[in-house]
C-alpha cells in the first residue's frame, strides 16, 4: 500500500484473530502511545490484506519509535499521561449521545485489555520487563478510565481492610475466595475489585457498584441485586440461580458459562453483555438477552 493511501479511509485492527475498528489514523497512534497495541500488531483498510503497524511510518508516532531507552521509555510513559487526560477532556466536552458511543468504546477496551492481561499471565510466565510495565501502564490507564466513568463515592474512601457492610468502599482490593455469605452490602462500592469464588450466596446487594468486578466462579445464589452496578463485570461461571437482577445494569459483563437458572431479569440491562452461550446480546436488551439472527 502507497504512503499516500494512509490517509484515505479508516483502520481495522487484529488482535488474537479479532478484528477491531474501523478506527482513523490519529486513534492508531494513540493507541500504540497507550500500549493498547503494538508495532507487530496487524493493520488493514480492506480487512483483506494485513500487516504490522511498524510497516506504516505515518501512523507510528516518533515517542513510540525512539522507545527503548531509559530516555525513550521515559518519554513514552509521559506521552501516556498526556493522552489519558487529553481522553478525559474531550470526552467532558462531547454532547451526551457522542460520550456514551465513546464510553462504548472505552468499556470494549478494557474488556478487551482484561482479557489479554489474563492471557498474557497464563502464557508467559516469564514475561519480559517491557510487557510487565506495559501491562501495569495499560491497567493504571483504564483504573483511571474506570473511576471517571464510575466515579465513587467520595465521602466514602477506600479501605480494603475495613469490615464487610454496607456501604464498604472496596474499590481494587482483592477479595478472591472470602465468605460473604448473608451479609448486608447494600450500597457497598466493589468497583474493579478482585472476587473470583467469593461466596455471596443470599447477600443483600441492592445498589452496590461492582462495575469491573472479577466475580468469575463466585457464588451469588439467592443474592438481592436489585439495581446494582455491574457494568462490565467479568462472571464467567458464576452461580446466580435465583438471584434478584431487577433493574440491574449488566451492560457488557461476561456471563459465559454462568448459572441463572431462576434469576429475576425484570428490567436488567444486557445491552452488549457476553451471553452464557458466548454471543453477544444486542444492544437495547433489556429483561432478556436478545440474540443476533442466524
Amino acid at each position: 500500500m502507497a504512503q499516500s493511501d494512509i490517509h484515505k479511509g479508516r483502520w481495522y485492527i487484529k488482535k488474537q484473530d479479532k478484528v477491531l475498528g474501523p478506527f482513523p489514523n490519529q486513534l492508531i497512534g494513540r493507541y500504540l502511545i497507550l500500549g493498547r497495541i503494538d508495532l507487530q500488531t496487524e493493520v488493514s483498510q480492506d480487512q483483506l490484506n494485513w500487516t504490522p503497524v511498524e510497516q506504516f511510518p505515518a501512523l507510528v508516532p516518533d515517542v513510540v519509535r525512539n522507545a527503548g531507552t531509559p530516555a525513550g521509555d521515559k518519554a513514552l510513559m509521559l506521552a501516556r499521561v498526556r493522552e489519558d487526560e487529553r481522553s478525559a477532556r474531550q470526552s467532558a466536552d462531547t454532547e451526551p449521545e457522542e460520550r456514551r458511543d465513546n464510553e462504548d468504546q472505552i468499556i470494549k477496551l478494557h474488556r478487551q485489555l482484561r482479557d489479554d492481561v489474563l492471557k498474557s499471565y497464563r502464557h508467559k510466565p516469564s514475561a519480559s520487563p517491557r510487557l510487565i510495565i506495559g501491562i501495569v501502564s495499560g491497567f493504571v490507564v483504564l483504573m483511571l478510565l474506570a473511576l471517571w466513568l464510575n466515579p465513587a463515592d467520595k465521602t466514602t474512601e477506600v479501605d480494603c481492610n475495613q469490615p464487610a457492610a454496607a456501604g464498604v468502599n472496596w474499590s481494587f482490593c482483592h477479595k478472591q475466595g472470602q465468605n460473604l455469605a448473608a451479609m448486608n452490602l447494600s450500597g457497598a462500592i466493589f468497583n474493579s475489585s478482585k472476587l473470583q469464588g467469593a461466596d455471596l450466596s443470599r447477600s443483600q446487594l441492592s445498589g452496590a457498584d461492582l462495575s469491573y468486578a472479577d466475580l468469575s466462579l463466585a457464588l451469588l445464589v439467592q443474592s438481592d441485586l436489585q439495581s446494582a452496578k455491574l457494568l462490565g463485570a467479568n462472571l464467567q461461571q458464576a452461580n446466580l440461580q435465583g438471584a434478584r437482577l431487577v433493574n440491574a445494569d449488566l451492560s457488557y459483563a461476561n456471563l459465559l458459562g454462568a448459572r441463572l437458572d431462576g434469576a429475576d431479569l425484570q428490567g436488567a440491562n444486557l445491552s452488549n453483555a457476553i451471553w452464557v452461550n458466548g454471543q453477544t446480546c444486542l444492544k437495547g436488551s433489556i429483561g432478556a438477552c436478545l440474540l443476533p439472527a442466524n
